[in-house]
């Protein structure tokens, strides 16, 4: 099975299940056909033939030469069908303290509008120095009443709850419950940030179990800006062809 990327050549950071996973879907393949994956680093294909191997060379690098007759498909070991799917774990943010900003975002017309609510700290002060340099005008409301107020009146583009700003459990905030029961069409428009402690970076499946788009520990807040950017991507690849499709048939304001 590849272990690494051919593009940009970092170390692919797949969990047992997502290997399990690709492994199953690769040697099920017809023959002469390839499985197509996105690096999670540079988001560049990846074509896997039948066997796991790479089915064609990295930009940049010469193409070797074909083989006259292809090579026997390989059957997968069998795996037991009663045994219940794990989760997937947490991701290994490592290379996020080497990888570098190669990426610009798109020019923008209007300043999109961010909202933080964390205490007055260095991190929020981290927080919003990321956001300002990514180009959202920043508010800090004084509490969750002012701050659920606000959104009745203004569309923000982003949002960002730190799990201590009203207690010390984010099950009893007053304006995590009004970002839960958000009607769909006001909450895909925004990106709504959780920080805290106890959350996990970059953990799909936690943000997904509290209802956000991003989840981060409040000590890779010094990577924030970097975090940030992935997140806006992720979410602009996921909402971006459903928003222009409601934008073209006049359905989105």
């Amino acid at each position: 099975m590849l272990s690494q990327c051919p593009h940009c050549h970092n170390k692919l950071q797949l969990t047992e299940a997502q290997q399990e996973k690709v492994a199953r879907a690769v040697g099920a393949l017809p023959a002469g056909k390839t499985l197509k994956i996105s690096c999670p680093i540079c988001n560049e294909p990846i074509h896997l033939r039948h066997d796991g191997n790479l089915a064609q060379a990295a930009k940049d690098e010469p193409t070797p030469k074909a083989t006259k007759a292809a090579a026997p498909a390989q059957t997968p070991p069998a795996t037991p069908d009663d045994l219940p799917p794990k989760a997937p774990q947490p991701p290994d943010i490592s290379l996020l303290r080497q990888q570098e900003e190669s990426r610009t975002d798109e020019a923008i017309d209007d300043v999109p509008l961010a909202m933080v609510l964390m205490p007055d700290d260095d991190k929020r002060q981290r927080v919003a120095a990321a956001l300002e340099e990514l180009e959202y005008q920043v508010e800090y409301p004084p509490s969750a009443a002012a701050a659920i107020e606000r959104m009745r009146f203004v569309n923000f583009a982003a949002v960002v709850l730190h799990s201590d700003f009203e207690g010390d459990k984010l099950a009893d905030s007053s304006f995590h419950r009004h970002m839960r029961r958000m009607p769909m069409a006001s909450r895909r428009l925004l990106l709504y940030v959780l920080v805290g402690p106890n959350l996990h970076t970059l953990y799909d499946l936690e943000a997904l179990t509290l209802s956000a788009n991003l989840t981060v520990n409040e000590h890779d807040l010094e990577r924030i800006k970097l975090v940030l950017k992935k997140a806006r991507h992720d979410y602009r690849q996921l909402f971006g062809p459903l928003l222009q499709a409601l934008q073209e048939h006049g359905k989105l304001g």
